[in-house]
Order: C-alpha cells, then structure tokens, then sequence
C-alpha cells in the first residue's frame, strides 16, 4: 500500500513539470514585437501634362501705317501734289486664351507645345494729315491757265482699331517636382500670325466745278491689316500647386521676342464722309491710296493663370 502510494506522488509531480515547461514554451513562442513596414515607395511622376489657361498681354512694342498718295483731281489731269498721314498702332493690355501639353519622357526634361490666342484695343496720338495739292485754275471769261497752291494741316483723332494675334509656340521643357509644388521652365520657337484693323486714316476727293472752282470731299476710312505670319521664340516659366492628384491651378509668365512685321494694308471700309460725293466704293478709295505696309511688333508678355492636369 505505501509502495503504491509513492509511485502514484511521483507520477502527479513529473505531470506538474511538463504542464510547466509546455507553459513557459507557449510563452516564450508568443508573438514577437512588429516590426516597421518598409516606406512604399511615391507613385511614378506623369509623362504627360495638359493644360488651359487664361492671360492678361501686356508690353507691346508699338507700330505705325503710313499713308502717301498723289491725290486726284476730277477735270484737272494737270493736278500734282501729295498727301501724307501716319497713323500710330499702339496695342494696349488685353486678355486671352491658351492650351498646351508637356511632355516628359524623363522624369526632369521633356518638351512642350502650346497654342495661344490674344486680342488688344489698338490706339495712339496721332500726328496731323498733311495736305498739298497744285493745279490750274481757268476761270472765265478767257480761260487761262492760273497755278494755284493749296496746303493745309489738319488735327487728326486718336487711332481706333483691333489686333490679333495667333501663337504656335514649341521647344524643350525642364521640370522640378516637389509635392504638392512643380515648377517648368520652357522656351522654344514661335510661329505668330497677325492681323488688325484701325481708323481713320483720311482721303479727300477733289473736283473741279463751274468757273474753275475747286470742290472737295473728305473721308474717313478703315485699313484691315494683314494677316501676315513670321516666326520669333519665346521663354516662359510656370508654377502648379496640386489640388488633387491629377489636378493642379497654375501661374506664370512668358516672353514672346520677335521682330517688328510688315502687314500689308488695304481700305476696306469708309467709317464717316462729309458728303457730297456718291458711288465711292472702298475699293476705289484703295486704289488711290495703296496705304502700306503696317509695321506691327508681335513682342509682348503674357500672365497666365489656369488648369494643370496630369
């Protein structure tokens, strides 16, 4: 009996050791401390750019029409002379619309293209029109032949008129990113087209009546100028703060540089007339005139404001 009881005390004390030892095992094998996930990496950067924006032009460089015609007197072949004005083409700020995209094959370096249009009012002092005219009178009773001078200079109104100008524009880009920042750089070759109207540029018909008198009519008329089409470049900077992940609002600036342009004019329309002389077609009044060429300066500079989207 005592045998059986010490066997069965042992048996109790070695099943205390394993539960204890399975215990400490399923307590040292418990989950260990996490360890950091590895930083995921930034979305890759878009190859493509689009954007739309509008812009205010400013810092235009000025231009002017000249006008110089030998003027024509009805019933006096004889009539000789000249008629001079300069009308001056000052454009002033106006607003506009653009749409470009960049392109980066690159993370940093890609190219861009853009196409822009701009308006601007068309002004400037204008000096007076200058008049000289010489004929023969020949009044009666004998009818001989009396040389007569005329000159006048007459005060001219401010210039009127519309200017427009169409941009194509091409060349490398540079790219800073930063999130949410990005800033381009860009500048390239520009392929411009303009074309204006302005008035009033003046003509004066002349006829000689009864008893040999001079009688004269004056005009204002419009030129249409152009268009015509020249090539300059430009240089331009831009700033996009994201909104979203696809979507940035945008600021910048950009130069246009190119050469003053010669635009051929032509009358294509008569604006006020004093009266007195029926049928006059604007045609005509361009074929006595032959106003031109306009000089026009495409240059100017652009603020920009608008929508990036990658």
């Amino acid at each position: 009996m005592s045998k059986r009881g010490a066997g069965s005390g042992g048996s109790h004390t070695w099943l205390h050791l394993v539960v204890f030892a399975i215990s400490a095992g399923a307590f040292s094998a418990g989950p260990s401390p996490a360890q950091p996930l590895p930083p995921s990496s930034p979305p890759p950067e878009s190859t493509v750019e689009v954007w739309g924006a509008l812009h205010v032009t400013f810092g235009h460089g000025s231009g002017q029409l000249e006008s110089s015609y030998v003027p024509e007197v009805v019933s006096a072949p004889d009539a000789e002379g000249s008629i001079r004005q300069e009308l001056a083409l000052d454009p002033g700020s106006d607003r506009g619309v653009e749409i470009g995209v960049n392109f980066f094959p690159a993370r940093s370096l890609g190219i861009q293209g853009f196409v822009s249009y701009a308006g601007a009012d068309l002004g400037g002092v204008n000096s007076p029109y200058e008049l000289q005219l010489r004929y023969f009178s020949r009044p009666p009773p004998d009818y001989r032949p009396i040389p007569v001078e005329l000159s006048e200079s007459v005060a001219w109104p401010d210039t009127t008129g519309r200017l427009r100008q169409l941009t194509l524009g091409v060349g490398p880009a540079v790219r800073w990113r930063r999130p949410p920042v990005t800033i381009v750089a860009s500048g390239g070759l520009a392929w411009i087209r303009l074309s204006a109207e302005a008035e009033p540029l003046a003509f004066t018909a002349f006829r000689l009546g009864g008893h040999s008198t001079l009688f004269s009519d004056d005009f204002r008329v419009r030129a249409a100028l152009g268009p015509t089409s020249i090539l300059g470049g430009y240089l331009g900077g831009v700033l996009a703060v994201d909104v979203s992940r696809h979507v940035a609002v945008a600021a910048g600036m950009r130069v246009l540089v190119a050469g003053d342009a010669d635009v051929s004019a032509r009358v294509d329309a008569i604006v006020d007339t004093s009266g007195g002389v029926t049928g006059l077609e604007p045609r005509d009044v361009d074929l006595i005139m032959a106003p031109g060429p306009a000089r026009l300066s495409p240059q100017r500079v652009a603020a920009t404001v608008g929508v990036l989207i990658r």
